[in-house]
């Protein structure tokens, strides 16, 4: 049996304003920190998941991280250790992994650093590794000019970039390309 709605918003009104009581600073004492910017505090959210769907509501991007923090109310979210998978028009899932990443406030773009991976979700294909790579969600694009390696055992292939079309399933490796390839 459901409690009533009305009951269930009081209860998170009153767990809501216990939380703040018990946060609060009481004592008389003046605080000799610097009150920092005026405007919103940002949030820290640990075992993050950070959804976004399309018009009709089906999950396109889900960005989980261990740590996803936002210092001032506006500005960009900093994600620790995430894990994004996005599902392009095509309807393939591609998986992204990385040390850091970054939502930046008013773009649609995902940017991951640090030992970035990107394949095919479900997929015994290619992995390429890269330091950097920015997911460009309304364009449906993957993009770096950092240096890829694309490993697709037992080949390997080096570039100086890449530009992947998520939805078309191209990849344009850019600059110097080095591979190696035997049976």
């Amino acid at each position: 049996m459901k409690p009533p709605r009305h009951t269930a918003l009081v209860l998170l009104l009153a767990l809501g304003a216990g939380s703040w009581w018990l946060a609060g600073n009481h004592a008389a004492a003046p605080s000799t920190e610097s009150a920092g910017p005026a405007g919103s505090p940002g949030y820290y959210i640990n075992d993050a998941t950070l959804e976004q769907t399309d018009d009709a509501g089906r999950t396109t991007l889900s960005a989980h991280a261990s740590r996803a923090l936002q210092q001032d109310a506006g500005s960009s979210v900093a994600l620790e250790s995430p894990t994004v998978r996005y599902r392009a028009d095509s309807g393939r899932a591609w998986l992204m992994t990385a040390q850091r990443g970054t939502l930046p406030q008013g773009r649609s773009l995902v940017d991951l650093d640090g030992d970035v991976a990107l394949r095919a979700e479900g997929a015994a294909g290619a992995v390429v590794h890269t330091e950097h790579l920015e997911l460009d969600v309304p364009a449906q694009v993957a993009s770096t000019a950092q240096p890829v390696r694309i490993d697709l055992p037992p080949h390997s292939l080096l570039a100086g970039g890449l530009h992947a079309d998520l939805t078309k399933e191209t990849l344009r490796l850019e600059g110097t390309v080095h591979g190696t390839f035997s049976r």
